[in-house]
């Protein structure tokens, strides 16, 4: 399972990287590990803070439907 984890991830960084030569148009994940030489590390790890605080965020806000969906596929009789 960690196997298919870190290939989504690094699919997840590697397309945009490829597909999107403009860095204007780049998600966040692609760009910041190119601006780790350029920043200072403070700076770097506020923005590394407010990329990983909206998807949990958005986590909190609808985990009791995250957490419900899960059992809509009918696998456990009863």
């Amino acid at each position: 399972m960690s196997v298919f984890a870190v290939l989504a991830a690094w699919k997840d960084f590697l397309w945009p990287l490829v597909v999107l030569p403009d860095p204007a148009k780049q998600p966040l994940s692609v760009r910041l590990p190119t601006l780790q030489p350029v920043i200072e590390l403070d700076i770097f790890l506020a923005a590394l803070l407010i990329s990983s605080l909206l998807p949990l965020v958005v986590f909190l806000i609808f985990q009791r439907m995250f957490l419900r969906t899960g059992d809509i596929g009918g696998a456990v009789k009863g």
